[in-house]
């Protein structure tokens, strides 16, 4: 296979090389430093030129000039990060090209999402937050184990949002309007008010937002693989409209000179109607979807948090509470067109317990009704002074539940075959005595079946309650050498129940002599992570590390019914992943330039990998091996002249599978792989017509969804005393090489699933007046791109039975060319 190496664009290549000469005789100008960045990334305030590993900063200021205002337009700035989507909520986040596949619903999330104090986590429907008022975004690539905890294996996102102002007030309105090519025009109204109540002690800052993003994907006509229906009522053009109601309540209580109390409360209501990937037999941004799709999405936030000054140490204790509701409906067409294609056959050909899953193709759509709730408790103390040692110990405790409701609709089903096979095994199993249960009818199939039009639902739920003691020392050996370790223990328990039911209330086919349908696994995990760092500076602006960090995900156990088959484990270990980074932070120029590098070893041992086998409606996880990732990272900012900032932020990854592995399984033992005929891994194990089966995943093989470069690069210019204010105008570039999908389609070098490189741009310019009356044009996807960073390939094998070339790549594009127009006005602050 041909890997495609880093872009170089003329932009780039224009800025690197006028860059090396040129830094000695900048020195020279009088031009001013680039502005210190705080961040607080290691739960300490530190100049981000201090902190010793590789971390990306996103200012507010940077965040208005992009016009980004969602998770997408945000990720596109941080190479380090790889965004799976399609469509809001419906995503994940990848750091460094860690993954083995994508939407791991009932596994530990790799990349850890926090607003301000506030754990705000979701495996493969994570929250996308509003960029309204936020001071910075903070990205931390690599293992963040021993701060952050399990779901931070491979990174961590902290939003922050700017804090009450008790010694002014300001206030601030922001309307939107946008038109986007060919497509719905949409609008953005938010609002912000801070109100000192007592002066230097009480505040309170409140946001408001409600946006409309029009929508950009038509619903063309289509019919059914096999024509028996068709779509015509819903076809609708822009169909995939998107709308966004949320709002912050923050107060700062400063109780004392040493003491303080923060307490936030944050929530988004969110509604996605319509469907926002385009199939790749159609036209750009065209689908056909015979059911009416739609998700939506409401979550609140609410926050504690009491700080004080105890002579010796800070002291900081935060408690939150999340919750989540999520309800969507999805359209079936293509898997229940197969499904009864191919139980209708055994059907008709005499094997009757087919019949209980042929529906006589008629129509169904997926439903899911889920509830999230995490509550979290955080204690840290932190050292005090500028001395040679410092401190920080801490304690953790989280509550996360996760469950839904989650099946396949099928209106009308029990009036056809599947009604009456499905009514027939239910007396035959739980009411009749027959030889098959020893005479025994199970008493947990219910007979006859009640009325419904659901014929697969699954009752999960899932708590995982996580207690943790962490902490962290350093110590200057002289000035300038500084070494420092840290180390997390955490306990899990987990408690998992699953209960499968189809058709109807009908007990799946494992369990239908005996049990009820469900599994439960309950568990206990420990285990400790590890920190070692060394940091010397040569100069004041001139620092290099070496750090080694850990970062962890818990293990689990396998559903009863996919044990009892033999071909998967009872259980799954957890896997870890372990961090070697070099770096160099360094200013130059008289404070002009910045420019971070770090180059890094990921070794990522025992990763989970979700597998299926002869019985397709089981699924299970098992660990598969090791592999890496090794890479080099950096950030460049230039402040050419006082008027021009340049800057740059890039990511060169290499990402590669280390052992070989068959998902080859006889009585729960694994065979692993053996060298066949033509030198290739292949199964112990033949199929049924002899043939050696290929390994699920070969060494050298790369991740999927782990580009091998991205860049992100932007310019801004500034001119003063126009119109009495300041006119600027600002253009950002970002580049991503291609990515693939799926293990199978790495395997197979299947392209389907494969996403081209894409590229991205946008421009605005502003004036900014001196009365706070700010006007903004953004132009977003200046060139109107239709790239992509993911391609569904999961119903091609439902169309190939029909030989149609729809739904076998399904990717969510980028929205069209979009133009914004913003006004502004601020009040007070001053």
């Amino acid at each position: 296979m041909v890997r495609k190496g880093f872009v170089l664009t003329p932009l780039s290549a224009a800025v690197i090389a006028a860059l090396g000469p040129t830094l000695p005789a900048l020195a020279q100008d009088d031009v001013a430093r680039l502005e210190e960045i705080i961040v607080t990334a290691t739960k300490r305030e530190l100049n981000l030129q201090d902190v010793p590993h590789s971390i990306d900063v996103i200012s507010e200021i940077q965040l208005e000039r992009m016009g980004a205002m969602d998770l997408e337009a945000t990720m596109r700035a941080i190479p380090s990060v790889h965004l799976t989507a399609l469509q809001p909520g419906q995503n994940q986040l990848t750091m460094r090209g860690i993954s083995a596949e994508v939407f791991e619903y009932t596994r530990d999330a790799q990349v850890a999402v926090y607003l301000d104090e506030q754990p705000m986590t979701s495996n493969a429907q994570q929250v996308g937050i509003r960029n309204i008022d936020m001071n910075r975004i903070e990205a931390l690539p690599g293992p963040q184990g021993t701060l952050f905890g399990s779901s931070s294996q491979s990174g961590t996102i902290r939003y922050i949002t700017n804090a009450p102002k008790t010694d002014r007030f300001e206030a601030e309105v922001q309307g939107r309007w946008g038109t986007t090519s060919g497509a719905a025009d949409s609008y953005d109204l938010s609002g912000i008010l801070n109100i000192p109540l007592l002066e230097d002690k009480l505040a309170v800052r409140l946001v408001a937002y409600s946006s409309h993003d029009g929508g950009y994907v038509d619903n063309v006509f289509g019919t059914s693989f096999t024509g028996n229906y068709d779509n015509a009522a819903l076809v609708e053009q822009d169909h995939n409209e998107y709308d966004v109601d949320g709002g912050r309540l923050h107060v700062l209580w400063n109780m004392s000179e040493k003491w303080s109390t923060s307490l936030s409360f944050v929530g988004e209501n969110t509604s996605a109607p319509g469907a926002w990937d385009s199939d790749a037999a159609l036209d750009d941004y065209q689908v056909t979807r015979f059911h009416e799709e739609f998700r939506d999405d409401n979550w609140t936030s609410a926050s504690i948090s009491v700080s004080g000054d105890l002579g010796f140490a800070d002291l900081t204790m935060t408690a939150t509470r999340f919750e989540r509701d999520i309800v969507y409906e999805y359209d079936l067409m293509a898997y229940s067109q197969k499904r009864d294609y191919v139980y209708g056959y055994r059907c008709n050909a005499g094997y009757y317990y087919s019949c209980a899953y042929y529906s006589e193709f008629l129509p169904s759509f997926i439903f899911n009704d889920q509830q999230q709730e995490r509550t979290a408790f955080e204690m840290r103390l932190v050292s005090q002074g500028d001395t040679r040692f410092q401190w920080m110990v801490g304690a953790y405790y989280e509550d996360f539940l996760n469950e839904w409701f989650y099946g396949a609709k099928i209106p009308g089903w029990q009036d056809t075959i599947m009604g009456s096979a499905a009514n027939f095994y239910a007396y035959y199993y739980g009411v009749n005595s027959n030889y098959y249960n020893n005479y025994t009818p199970n008493v947990n199939q219910v007979y006859p079946l009640p009325p419904t039009d659901i014929g697969f639902s699954e009752n999960f739920t899932q708590t995982v309650k996580q207690t943790a003691l962490f902490g962290e020392i350093g110590y200057d050996l002289t000035d300038d050498l500084h070494v420092f370790a840290g180390l997390r223990w955490a306990e899990v328990d987990r408690d998992k129940l699953q209960r499968d039911l189809f058709p109807g209330a009908l007990l799946p086919s494992g369990d239908r002599a005996a049990g009820d349908g469900s599994f439960h696994d309950v568990g206990t995990d420990s285990d400790t992570i590890y920190k070692l760092g060394l940091q010397y500076s040569f100069t004041d602006d001139v620092m290099v590390y070496g750090l080694y960090s850990q970062g962890f995900r818990v293990g689990g156990a396998n559903s009863q019914r996919a044990f009892v088959t033999g071909q998967i484990p009872a259980t799954y270990t957890g896997d870890f992943l372990n961090n070697y980074e070099f770096g160099v932070k360094s200013q130059l120029a008289d404070g002009r330039v910045k420019l971070n590098v770090s180059a890094y070893l990921m070794v990522w041992d025992d990763y989970m990998q979700g597998v299926s086998f002869d019985q397709w409606w089981l699924q299970g996880t098992v660990n598969a091996g090791s592999a890496e990732a090794t890479g080099i990272e950096g950030t460049v900012q230039w402040k050419v002249t006082d008027r021009l900032t340049f800057s740059t932020n890039f990511s060169v990854n290499d990402t590669e599978f280390q052992d070989n592995y068959c998902a080859d399984y006889v009585n729960n033992v694994h065979l692993g792989c053996v060298e066949g005929t033509n030198g290739d891994a292949v199964y112990t194990s033949l199929d049924g017509d002899g043939e050696e089966i290929p390994a699920d995943i070969v060494t050298g093989m790369i991740m999927p969804n782990a580009p091998e470069s991205k860049l992100w690069a932007s310019l801004y210019y500034e001119v003063p005393n126009v119109l009495g204010g300041d006119l600027w105008f600002y253009y950002d570039y970002s580049y991503q090489a291609e990515s693939w999908s799926g293990i199978s389609e790495v395997r197979n070098q299947d392209t389907d699933g494969l996403s081209p490189s894409w590229t991205f741009s946008n421009f605005s310019t502003g004036l900014n007046l001196a009365s706070q009356l700010d006007l903004t044009v953004t132009i977003n996807n200046v060139f109107d791109e239709t790239g992509f960073s993911y391609t569904y390939t999961g119903e091609g094998g439902n169309a190939d039975v029909f030989g149609s070339d729809r739904y076998q790549r399904q990717r969510a594009q980028s929205r069209p060319r979009t133009v914004w127009l913003t006004l502004r006005k601020g009040f007070g602050g001053t």
